[in-house]
């Protein structure tokens, strides 16, 4: 659990430390090449997530992803940047 906190605590940083325009491209470049094989509509995988509030949002994509493809603090940082700035709305 404590791994967990401190690996979401590390990608946020590094998720607010980049331009987001950079985290944009290399979001989506990161999801295409992680997640889009299986999760081909990212607004559909994103509906899951959508009652969440952003800290909740963002711990829980970070939790999945350490699992499931995108063990890369970084590459999952991006990716969650990259959902939270174009899937997140209704």
């Amino acid at each position: 659990m404590r791994h967990a906190l401190l690996a979401a605590a590390a990608a946020l940083l590094l998720a607010s430390a980049l331009p987001a325009a950079a985290q944009t491209s290399e979001g989506e470049a990161a999801y295409n090449e992680a997640c889009a094989s299986c999760h081909r509509t990212p607004a559909r995988f994103m509906r899951r997530y959508l009652d969440m509030t952003p800290e909740q949002r963002r711990a829980e994509l970070d939790r999945f992803l350490t699992g499931h493809y995108a063990p890369d603090a970084a590459k999952r940082a991006a990716i969650i940047a990259w959902l939270e700035a174009n899937h997140t709305r209704r």
